[in-house]
Order: structure tokens, then C-alpha cells, then sequence
């Protein structure tokens, strides 16, 4: 069983491991852990990938449990990042299609966990995939048997294929790729964009051992 921590607009490869594994685990008991994708995503923009991180209210430490980390209301972070979905995916063919109800999430949540997930299912829906996901009914230690734990080896400082070595970025169109190579690994969000309902093709053929 694939053990996930709850993520941001979460990379492509992150969808791959949904569409594929039969059952997910997501963490629902761990503490937060900053600068991961629980909170980052990236887009592709012409000058390269960029990383979008959502602020949450100050104070919590890393022994604070995920499910209370809440939004912040300040430094207009919602803002810069509907700023950066428009100019990035403005001119893409699915952007009008999707983005509203998307803004409507995320202009709807206070806590993070609850926007990832809640933005998770609706992404999964939009693309046409119900994966079977389950929440950990308490923390998951890493030594469990059984587990194929990557809550903090899939990760954006960290080389995908170590994580997820039956992971090959299937190469898909992208508006930026006019200016800029092929970026793989993205937030889900560009290929929802760039491909609409072909995404599940997409993800269908980025796992190695897919039959």
C-alpha cells in the first residue's frame, strides 16, 4: 500500500501513484512539514518552473498535527497565485473550463489539509479517475510492514525517480514548451490545463509498469 502525504496541486507524479496504485493511504495524522508539497506547488512559466507556496498562519511549529494548520489571511499569497495561474495558463485550452470552480475551493477553505483534499477529489473528478484513497485513522510510523512510504521521499527538493522510480514523465503539450523544453513533474494543474480530459491518457502511460 502507497502511503501519500496530503499536497498542494500535486505533481504529476502524485496523480500517476492515485490513477495506478489500488489502494492509497493518505497521512491524516502526521505533523506539518513546511517547504514540502503539502504546501508548494510548481508551475511552467517561460523562464522555467516556478514554485508557488501557500502561506499558513504563523506559529506552527512541526509538531503541529496537519489537520490544524490553517490559512493565512495575510500576505496576499491567493492573490499572487491566481495572478500566476492566469498569466502561466491564461491562453492554455482547458484554462476557462476549469479554473472558476477551482478558485471557488480555494477561496472556500480555512485549513490546508481540507483545500488539498478537497482540490484533490475535485481534480480526480474533472480528469474522470475515483482512486481508492483512505486517510490513516492515526500516525503511520515509517518502520510499518507493509507500507510503501513516500510522505517525505516524494518531495520537490528531491530526484522523483528515486522516489518513484516506475515514474516516466510522458511528454504532453504545453503552451510555455513554444518557448521553453518539455518541463516534467508539474503540478497536476498544467496538465489539467494543457490536455483537459486527455490527462488520464497522460497519466495512464507514465508509469513504467502499466499494462
Amino acid at each position: 500500500m502507497v502511503l501519500l502525504s496530503t499536497a498542494y496541486f500535486a505533481p504529476v507524479a502524485y496523480y500517476a501513484l492515485l490513477f495506478h496504485e489500488p489502494e492509497i493511504m493518505i497521512e491524516a495524522n502526521e505533523n506539518y512539514n513546511k517547504q514540502s508539497y503539502r504546501n508548494r506547488m510548481f508551475i511552467g512559466t517561460d523562464q522555467g518552473p516556478l514554485a508557488l507556496s501557500v502561506n499558513v498562519e504563523k506559529g506552527y511549529a512541526i509538531k503541529c498535527p496537519i489537520r490544524e494548520v490553517r490559512l493565512s489571511g495575510h500576505g496576499d499569497w491567493l492573490h499572487q497565485h491566481e495572478i500566476a495561474f492566469m498569466s502561466n495558463y491564461g491562453s492554455t485550452p482547458f484554462y476557462d473550463y476549469y479554473i472558476d470552480d477551482i478558485l471557488k475551493i480555494l477561496n472556500s477553505e480555512e485549513t490546508l489539509f481540507e483545500m488539498n483534499e478537497n482540490l484533490r477529489q475535485h481534480i480526480c473528478r474533472l480528469i474522470g479517475f475515483e482512486p481508492n484513497v483512505r486517510y490513516t485513522t492515526e500516525y503511520v510510523s515509517p518502520e510499518t510492514e507493509g507500507i510503501r512510504d513516500l510522505r517525505n521521499t516524494l518531495h520537490p527538493k528531491k530526484d522523483v525517480s528515486m522516489a518513484v522510480p516506475e515514474f516516466m514523465a510522458k511528454p504532453y503539450y504545453q503552451v510555455v514548451g513554444l518557448k521553453h523544453p518539455f518541463m516534467p513533474n508539474l503540478s497536476i494543474l498544467d496538465l489539467l490545463f494543457n490536455m483537459g480530459p486527455e490527462s488520464i491518457l497522460v497519466l495512464r502511460d507514465s508509469i513504467k509498469t502499466a499494462k
